[in-house]
């Protein structure tokens, strides 16, 4: 009996501890989007917090079809993954998204290659599955969730969106970024949607 309480109190005590420790790395790791995004609050002027939010919620959503596993890769690249919208004001965007990243990690400590975090980037609007990345897969699945408000939402729980978007306010995000695509739609018909990819 007395082993049986022990075991069960170590396991127990094992998944607590794993439990904090998980979130308050996926805390870290939301800070630091929070952080890279306050260089280019200029930039975004007044989309900052709708952009902000938008790239803590896709992070979230992508750590959750990980079944929550922390990941500094996919808070880098949800910080950056649509930044140059408003770089270079245009939606053929994702060259120079990638490149902010690259740029990033070349003058970070972090010990990522900058190809594994542009791969989720230049991949994150695919219209197919990612194979053989799943977490550049559970990347693009993450931003289509937050793109059609949850309505895609992969098997993630309704409460698990409502709680995220509460913590995260959408700040109207789908609807400028829709404007924004439609708008370049119109002026470039013979390229309307760049950063689409097969």
């Amino acid at each position: 009996m007395k082993s049986y309480y022990a075991a069960s109190f170590s396991t127990t005590s094992i998944i607590w501890v794993r439990s904090i420790c998980s979130n308050l790395l996926n805390n870290l790791f939301l800070k630091l989007i929070g952080q890279i995004l306050h260089k280019y609050r200029d930039a975004l002027g007044p989309d900052y917090h709708a952009y902000h939010n938008h790239a803590q919620r896709v992070y979230t959503y992508a750590t959750t079809l990980l079944l929550m596993r922390e990941n500094k890769k996919l808070a880098i690249a949800a910080a950056f993954h649509d930044l140059d919208i408003w770089i270079s004001n245009g939606m053929d965007y994702l060259p120079g998204s990638e490149q902010l990243a690259r740029d990033y990690l070349k003058n970070s400590d972090f010990d990522y290659l900058p190809d594994e975090v542009a791969f989720f980037i230049k991949n994150h609007h695919k219209l197919w599955p990612i194979k053989g990345n799943i977490e550049a897969e559970a990347f693009r699945k993450a931003d289509l969730i937050d793109l059609t408000s949850g309505f895609i939402r992969y098997n993630i729980p309704e409460s698990i969106i409502s709680e995220t978007e509460r913590t995260f306010p959408r700040e109207n995000f789908t609807r400028m970024i829709s404007s924004k695509a439609l708008n370049h739609a119109i002026r470039h018909p013979l390229r309307p949607f760049p950063m689409i990819k097969w």
